[in-house]
């Protein structure tokens, strides 16, 4: 890594910058917060401290380095994080000391990116990866998690009776296929919708289009959260061009704005029946 590894944008936003050695020291960025940017200009502080004439590494070797001239080695950076594994104690569900590697943490990164729904050509940006396929990877083993936690869960229709394929049957992928779809449909706070997605439906949401749906504000949190989700589908629905599932999702929204909006008006002894305030006693 360069001494001057940190380049801002017009905004004065701060960048890692580095050489993708993969791509033939292709030039590569990455976005960092205020916090990070900081701690690297403490690590520069620290060399120029040690080598006022300069350095051109942000950590150079330790030994044998008089003028600053040779970064730390491969190994002695591996050395140095064996050795604050070891001070963290970390270990696996066995009790046996992990060993991790620098490239994992790149795995990590990528992964917490495909599970918060950040777009694969976006990933594939940030990591630098040569071909949509190397990102692809990552969206194939969440795809597979999801798919295995699904297939061991117990899950039971509106009934209680079990509502699931055996993994081994033809249409287990299938299945799997379609329970993507509608995961991403309708936000429900409390199971999935398992209509088609072409299915119209004067539902948009079962508990908030129910009459006798009763809520109070101890549930406001609960709500504002699910409103999120729902203003987030909206987006994703609008920009696949998915008109049907935006609609839907609309619906769901004005409820949740109503209310929301009830509850934030309702006194310690009042509750919100169908949209509407009451009094408790009045309700009951």
């Amino acid at each position: 890594m360069p001494f001057d590894c940190i380049v801002r944008d017009a905004d004065n936003n701060p960048y890692l910058s580095w050489l993708n050695r993969k791509i033939h020291d292709h030039p590569a960025f990455f976005p960092l917060s205020e916090d990070l940017a900081a701690e690297i200009g403490r690590q520069q502080q620290a060399v120029l401290a040690r080598f006022p004439q300069g350095c051109k590494w942000l950590f150079p070797a330790s030994l044998k380095n008089v003028d600053g001239s040779k970064p730390v080695s491969d190994r002695r950076m591996r050395d140095h994080l064996a050795i604050w594994l070891e001070r963290l104690s970390i270990t696996d569900e066995y009790g046996h000391p992990v060993k991790v590697t620098f490239h994992q943490f790149r795995h990590t990164l990528a992964t917490r990116m495909i599970n918060a729904d950040v777009p694969q050509p976006v990933i594939q940006t940030l990591l630098d990866h040569m071909s949509p396929a190397m990102t692809a990877i990552y969206a194939k083993l969440h795809d597979k998690t999801l798919r295995r936690h699904w297939e061991n869960a117990l899950k039971v229709n509106h009934e209680g009776q079990k509502a699931e394929i055996a993994a081994d049957h033809p249409l287990a992928g299938a299945a799997w296929a379609k329970m993507s779809l509608v995961r991403a449909k309708v936000t429900l706070p409390n199971g999935y919708c398992g209509a088609p997605v072409q299915t119209d439906c004067e539902y948009a949401n079962p508990c908030l289009d129910c009459r006798f749906f009763i809520t109070t504000g101890d549930f406001l949190q609960q709500h504002r959260q699910q409103r999120q989700e729902t203003s987030e589908l909206i987006a994703q629905a609008e920009e696949a061009g998915l008109a049907r599932v935006a609609e839907k999702n609309r619906r769901t929204l004005g409820k949740l704005d109503t209310i929301i909006s009830a509850l934030e008006r309702t006194a310690e002894n009042q509750i919100v029946v169908g949209g509407q305030v009451e009094d408790v006693d009045a309700a009951s």
